[in-house]
């Protein structure tokens, strides 16, 4: 994608450490599984799918990757003040999503 978040300014920032994980993460991927490390590995090996430019505070996009175990994972992330800001993860549901659950159905 053009426009929006570019997925190695958003790789570097991780790789410098400054990650931001919300409570709404820290809850969300508990409760779904999902592990820090899946969720790093969606950032580093995936692929930016949407971008939510008006998102607040920070511009964000949905990042889809794999989790450790091979399964899709999908992982919104917003970018601002210097930070990666991880919002939170989910398995995405193959009723929801087509084309290796890279695009909305409808």
């Amino acid at each position: 994608m053009d426009d929006g978040l570019n997925i190695n300014i958003i790789r570097q920032t991780c790789a410098a450490g400054h990650i931001k994980w919300t409570a709404h993460i820290l809850e969300r991927a508990q409760e779904r599984g999902i592990e820090p490390t899946d969720i790093l590995s969606c950032v580093n090996n995936g692929r930016i799918i949407e971008q939510y430019p008006r998102a607040y505070p920070y511009p964000a996009c949905l990042i889809l990757g794999m989790a450790a175990n091979g399964i899709h994972i999908h992982v919104v992330v917003g970018y601002g003040a210097g930070f990666v800001w991880i919002v939170t993860a989910y398995e995405p549901d193959k009723n929801e999503w087509t084309d290796g659950f890279a695009a909305r159905k409808g």
